[in-house]
């Protein structure tokens, strides 16, 4: 294919997307795609043979079908505007992020994007609460605190009887010896969390949440100087995929963090 060729799919894709997409299942007659389209039968005819010259469809007995390129080309069509799409909903966390963050646009595509209300800037943080409340296992990656909301999260994450596991920076574990050392000694003591300790390469927040009756969801927290700029969760398995690629790259080189580390620090 040429590049005229492809700029010429592009264009009709753009165009004919719903015509296209009512012949993946054909062959279709021309009578039912006007019923089903609710379009003038001379914009079908139209549309139609916009697709055929493009090789995007064909006409065989029966109706038209869309041909195994047309078919394909509408999968990829409809995967690159979703992540734009992702990417145009993720516009509060790339302003928050710093200009080089690498963030898939895969994991924006469906997401869930909250951005802090000024009337109420603490509040974007329910979104993830909501996602850890009472999963049965909740694991990420924290390179910055969530000053003044640790002890809510803790309560939610453990609230379904998980034990988070969580990889943060040498500076989040001073900042939690610092803040509440016999606490943290306790629970590392008594098995209700697990903390591991590395410098990590991403610039915001990972998180996973398992559960047993519904969908694992993944979420990821962008932190500004004055809190938190954003949060994005997503079910879909690619994106719970690709946090969880995140997670066990950062533990990978991490070291425990034991109840001696706290209390001797």
């Amino acid at each position: 294919m040429t590049a005229a060729d492809a700029a010429e799919v592009a264009s009709v894709l753009a165009k004919r997307r719903d015509v296209l997409a009512a012949l993946c299942d054909g062959p279709v007659r021309k009578r039912r795609l006007v019923d089903e389209l609710g379009v003038p039968r001379t914009t079908l005819d139209r549309g139609v043979r916009e697709l055929v010259d493009a090789g995007l469809a064909e006409r065989v007995d029966g109706g038209v079908r869309a041909t195994a390129v047309g078919t394909r080309a509408l999968s990829e069509r409809d995967r690159y505007r979703a992540r734009l799409d992702g990417l145009e909903r993720g516009e509060p966390l790339f302003e928050a992020l710093p200009d080089d963050t690498e963030l898939d646009a895969q994991f924006l595509a469906g997401a869930s994007v909250c951005r802090p209300d000024p009337s109420l800037p603490d509040g974007v943080v329910e979104r993830l609460f909501e996602s850890v409340r009472a999963a049965d296992e909740v694991y990420g990656v924290a390179p910055a605190a969530l000053s003044g909301h640790l002890d809510t999260f803790d309560a939610e994450a453990t609230a379904g009887g998980a034990v988070p596991k969580m990889v943060v920076t040498p500076a989040v574990l001073e900042h939690l010896i610092e803040h509440r050392p016999e606490r943290f000694a306790a629970d590392l003591r008594e098995g209700a969390v697990e903390f591991l300790c590395a410098p990590v390469e991403i610039a915001f927040g990972v998180w996973i949440a398992a559960h047993d009756d519904r969908d694992d969801e993944a979420g990821i927290v962008a932190y500004t100087d004055t809190g938190v700029g954003g949060v994005a969760v997503n079910d879909d398995p690619g994106a719970v995929d690709w946090a969880r690629e995140r997670f066990d790259r950062a533990r990978s080189n991490a070291e425990p963090v034991t109840p001696e580390t706290v209390l001797d620090g």
